[in-house]
């Protein structure tokens, strides 16, 4: 089963603050390249670039997608029948932010499951989550 990297689930991997945290996230991580079911949507990519930026500076951010890339994870861009499902899903939930909706539609197309502990996904109907 596929699992759709969030951007929650990143920013733990990544800067996590909470030394439990981290580690189970890191170790998540592990599993996910070692398994090879991760995907990474475009659109968490740009979230995870911005949160790092505004809080750690553009040198910081390019260091950390750069191993996000280099890691291996496949990006899933998005395509014209995520993005229908994506519109749908904000049409009857419009407090979902629509990055969510885009990666909730690419959980769904998949049928994987959202790694992330957002409660927005939980509103989505068909999509599946998971946290660490």
């Amino acid at each position: 089963m596929r699992e759709i990297l969030d951007t929650r689930f990143l920013v733990e991997h990544f800067v996590s603050a909470d030394p439990e945290l981290l580690e189970r996230a890191r170790e998540r991580m592990r599993e996910v390249r070692r398994t090879k079911r991760g995907l990474l949507p475009t659109v968490a990519l740009a979230e995870f670039s911005a949160q790092v930026c505004r809080h750690g500076g553009q040198a910081e951010a390019r260091t950390l997608v750069r191993a996000l890339l280099a890691s291996g994870i496949p990006i899933q861009p998005l395509t014209t029948s995520i993005a229908l499902a994506a519109g749908a899903f904000r049409c009857s939930n419009p407090d979902v932010p629509l990055a969510d909706c885009i990666i909730g539609a690419t959980a769904a197309e998949h049928r994987g499951l959202v790694i992330s502990d957002d409660p927005h996904f939980r509103r989505l109907p068909k999509v599946r989550v998971d946290w660490i």
